[in-house]
């Protein structure tokens, strides 16, 4: 089923809805939960939520790019589940720790418009890079990979992806810090 049948589905608010979209992308958002979540139950319970908040969301929202929307919904509510309940793995602290020095601190944070114009710059910044490295960058710090299993799905050396990781977290620095955003 195309994505555009499953919006069709969520918009006549059919009841295949749900079962369609878990069919099409229960895999996709059960991985994404996982990754960042050490509880099955903590995974279950997000994804009953993200199945519920989809339901609420369409309509209106007419997401454009609807893999990537649902991917950011599971994603946003895996890491909430998981500052509730304490329990996440250490990859979740990891990507804080190694990303905490080129974004913008929660002080200097003023407000969530400020926030959506950090993501934008980020996303701006992104689309710049060659699709190696930007890979890297996604699968370590959106999925939550660790280096090795980065490494592994490029195909490259642990060291590569640490170098490469560490020159794309300077260059985000550096564009940040030209946008004025630091």
């Amino acid at each position: 089923m195309t994505d555009n049948e499953i919006l069709e589905l969520l918009f006549a608010r059919s009841e295949q809805a749900i079962p369609a979209l878990r069919a099409q992308y229960g895999a996709y958002c059960t991985t994404i939960a996982r990754r960042i979540l050490t509880d099955e139950r903590d995974v279950e319970e997000c994804l009953n939520d993200c199945w519920m908040s989809v339901w609420q969301a369409i309509p209106p929202a007419r997401p454009g790019h609807f893999k990537g929307w649902l991917g950011a919904v599971v994603r946003n509510r895996a890491l909430s589940i998981g500052r509730e309940n304490s329990r996440h793995p250490p990859t979740v602290d990891e990507t804080v720790l190694e990303l905490s020095a080129c974004l913008p601190t929660a002080a200097d944070a003023h407000s969530e418009a400020l926030a959506k114009e950090v993501g934008a710059a980020v996303s701006a910044f992104l689309r710049t890079q060659k699709p190696g490295p930007r890979t890297a960058f996604l699968r370590r710090y959106w999925y939550l990979d660790t280096v090795e299993e980065t490494a592994a799905f490029l195909g490259w050396t642990v060291s590569k992806t640490k170098t490469v990781l560490f020159r794309m977290r300077n260059s985000l620095w550096d564009y940040l810090n030209k946008e004025g955003f630091l």
